[in-house]
């Protein structure tokens, strides 16, 4: 027969192994805590180690010949057409789904009666 008591727990030395436990644990969250409040501080101070090094001036805007936001809106557009283009050109557009009927039961009873829905996508 087991017999359960405090005094099981005496003899094992039950008491120390919980106290030293529940210090290891604690001085972690302890460590744990202190990173994520320095960690602001730390990323400021990486931030000026890597950008002190790689700084170059920036070129101007007449040296440049057009302005930089005026090349990014060409870049976009450049990008929204060739999207446009390959999504029609594709068919990538479609929407596959699921027949939906009552009483149909589990999900996985609806083995081929998927459908495909030709729909323009409507995000761009």
């Amino acid at each position: 027969m087991i017999h359960v008591g405090l005094q099981n727990v005496m003899n094992g030395r039950g008491l120390a192994i919980t106290i030293i436990g529940m210090t290891i644990v604690f001085s972690g969250l302890v460590a744990i805590s202190l990173f994520i409040g320095q960690l602001p501080n730390l990323l400021k101070l990486y931030d000026r180690l890597t950008t002190h090094k790689n700084r170059q001036p920036a070129p101007l805007a007449s040296e440049a010949g057009e302005e930089p936001a005026q090349e990014n809106e060409i870049m976009t557009a450049i990008g929204l057409v060739v999207h446009l283009e390959l999504e029609r050109l594709t068919g990538e557009s479609q929407k596959i789904t699921i027949s939906r009927r009552p009483g149909q039961g589990a999900i996985w009873a609806s083995a081929g009666k998927m459908r495909s829905l030709s729909q323009r996508s409507t995000h761009a």
